[in-house]
């Protein structure tokens, strides 16, 4: 007779849910490299991709703002959007309604990343998707969601 202890144990050893997740997330960032060298954009991680959308979308965001859209925590945005500024693609300014704060934009430079962004941002939910309904999508996020929040 198995114990439930034993039992447990063994669903634990045949359930790789998260080593999953993180090998399609690093197969999903080499993919992002390789597009982004494909347009011979070598100085952008795949992680900066947040912060660009979220400038994308709005074009001027505090710390702050940009924090909360994207999710992270506000040292991890600093971090990529001072890798950002260095290689030309954002630069702040202080914000004219609170002088405590400062403002992160989009340089020309950056503002012409958008097309090539979006490009490769189709092109991976094309391949994301690729064989799976919209009903397995939405069953899928949600279950991805409820996952993610039972890490909160």
């Amino acid at each position: 007779m198995i114990s439930n202890y034993n039992l447990f144990m063994k669903q634990i050893e045949t359930d790789n849910t998260i080593n999953l997740m993180s090998r399609i997330n690093e197969r999903a960032n080499r993919f992002i490299l390789a597009e982004l060298e494909k347009r011979e954009i070598t100085d952008i991680a795949p992680s900066h991709g947040a912060v660009l959308a979220a400038l994308f979308r709005d074009s001027e965001l505090t710390m702050s703002e940009i924090a909360q859209r994207v999710n992270r925590d506000r040292s991890t945005v600093t971090n990529s959007v001072n890798k950002l500024i260095d290689s030309g693609y954002l630069a702040t300014m202080k914000n004219a309604q609170d002088s405590r704060s400062t403002l992160v934009f989009l340089t020309p430079k950056g503002r012409e990343l958008e097309p090539a962004f979006f490009q490769i941002s189709q092109s991976l939910a094309m391949l994301e998707y690729q064989g799976i309904s919209a009903e397995e999508r939405e069953i899928f996020r949600k279950v991805l969601e409820r996952i993610y929040m039972n890490f909160s």
